[in-house]
């Protein structure tokens, strides 16, 4: 009589590939944590910023005079005044910013995602705020300049460059990246890189082929599929993932500043500016009783509310230890309650700035300020 044949588990298969995949898993973890500039995504964002580095320096290098002033303000995502355009709560404390900074003779710097393309036509958008366009159009030619950002990357079209934003910038140039000179003493002076900071993600390089006047049919396939869409803007995991990318970056560059947009979030000599709050909260609470200053408690109230405020708007998530201060991050303007975010230049000095409602009136808050020269002196 022959022998009942054995039922294989068909778990087996399954253990298996659980095993595996746990393995792989663990092996990229580990490579994270050792060897960060070997994964995918790090090394594709290595090769976008090196090259848009390169061409920027073949382009053009802007020679910082000795009295500058410059505004950069990115991500402002001027939709066509629907509930899904980000940017209407934040028109009226733009245009003041725009107001104040024309006055003082800035030079404005858009660096990228001015208008939200995905999502709207060009004629709506340009029809919604020809206000705003016109307040932008005051600066130009010869205090304006415009990178290119994912969600604005239309522009990348001559074509639609020419026919659209000639009416308010005739001839203008639209950039990828830009590189500033700034001298100094010997250990001093430095670059500072520009770049709106998509540059090496997956709509930026993966789908990077898809012609720019094809582009409105694309992002409605991408709007409806989710295909393709690496949005660190919207999630705070992946901002603090691409944040974290974008400073090993810009750490391995020797004296080079790296201010970029896209993650929607400010970040001030590579620490995100909740951060900053933090380490100084913790900070007062350490001086002791006999050295603590008289507004002492007003400081700390001050802080705490800062602290609640920022961690509302950007929640903490996959930020990690950052040591070099070579990177910067404007934040952006398109915040609910109304708010901006911006960084400015003048004289040697770099600011991060917010404008926002006080008492009822549309101040600017001056929030971390430093010296490109001491910032050189550290690289």
């Amino acid at each position: 009589m022959a022998a009942p044949k054995r039922k294989h588990s068909n778990l087996a298969p399954f253990a298996v590939g659980l095993a595996v995949g746990a393995g792989l898993f663990s092996v990229r973890n580990y490579l994270g944590r050792q060897r960060p500039n070997v994964l995918p995504d790090q090394k594709r964002i290595n090769h976008a910023l090196d090259r848009a580095l390169r061409q920027a320096r073949k382009n053009r290098t802007i020679q910082l005079a000795a009295n500058h002033r410059y505004i950069f303000f990115s991500d402002h995502h001027k939709g066509s005044g629907d509930a899904a355009d980000d940017f209407r709560n934040c028109k009226e404390t733009y245009l003041a910013a725009l107001d104040d900074y024309n006055q003082r003779g800035f030079t404005l710097v858009i660096l990228g995602d001015g208008e939200e393309l995905w999502e709207d036509t060009i004629v709506r958008v340009l029809a919604t705020y020809p206000d705003v366009f016109a307040a932008e159009q005051r600066f130009y030619p010869e205090r304006y300049l415009r990178l290119i950002g994912n969600h604005d990357n239309a522009w990348e079209s001559e074509a639609n460059i020419r026919i659209y934003l000639d009416d308010y910038f005739p001839g203008i140039q639209v950039y990828k990246s830009l590189v500033m000179n700034y001298q100094d003493g010997p250990e001093t002076s430095g670059e500072i890189f520009f770049a709106h900071g998509h540059q090496g993600t997956v709509d930026a390089d993966v789908f990077g082929f898809i012609p720019p006047l094809v582009l409105p049919f694309y992002r409605q396939v991408q709007n409806i599929t989710g295909l393709g869409h690496t949005n660190p803007s919207r999630d705070e995991c992946l901002r603090g993932d691409h944040d974290t990318m974008m400073y090993r970056w810009a750490s391995r560059q020797g004296k080079l500043l790296f201010i970029a947009g896209h993650t929607h979030r400010p970040v001030w000599s590579s620490r995100t500016h909740l951060e900053k709050l933090l380490w100084q909260y913790t900070s007062l609470l350490q001086i002791s009783l006999d050295q603590r200053p008289a507004d002492y408690e007003q400081q700390l109230a001050w802080l705490k509310a800062a602290i609640n405020e920022r961690e509302a708007k950007n929640p903490p998530c996959n930020d990690t230890i950052k040591t070099r201060p070579c990177y910067f991050n404007t934040g952006c303007c398109r915040y609910e309650d109304g708010d901006i975010t911006g960084i400015e230049l003048e004289d040697g000095e770099l600011r991060l700035i917010k404008w926002g409602k006080l008492s009822g009136e549309i101040e600017r808050t001056e929030l971390e300020k430093t010296r490109l020269s001491e910032i050189f002196a550290i690289l």
